[in-house]
Formats: C-alpha cells, sequence, structure tokens
C-alpha cells in the first residue's frame, strides 16, 4: 500500500485522468463537472487507502 508521502501523486493522477476523459467526451472542451468529480474520486481512493492502513 502506498504510504502518506504518494497521496497527493494519487489524488492528481485520477484527477487528471478524469479530466482527460470529459475533455474527450465533451468534444475537446474542457469540462468542469469531470475535473471536480475526479477531485472527489481521487480524495475517496486517499480516505479508503487510509483507512485501510489503519486496520
Amino acid at each position: 500500500m502506498p504510504g502518506r508521502r504518494y497521496w497527493g501523486i494519487i489524488v492528481l493522477s485520477v484527477t487528471v485522468a478524469f479530466c482527460a476523459i470529459g475533455y474527450f467526451l465533451n468534444d475537446y472542451s474542457p469540462s468542469g463537472p469531470w475535473g471536480l468529480a475526479g477531485l472527489a474520486c481521487g480524495l475517496i481512493t486517499v480516505l479508503a487507502i487510509s483507512r485501510l492502513q489503519n486496520k
């Protein structure tokens, strides 16, 4: 499991992945909702990882 030092990278990579998907699905223009969804999913992923590490 990744340590605390990689949490920012995980959030950033999930956010960028969602932004890229939203960009392609939105006819090659930026999509705010996809970016926010990516940020939320990245934060939820990090939260889940931290909870699993505490068990």
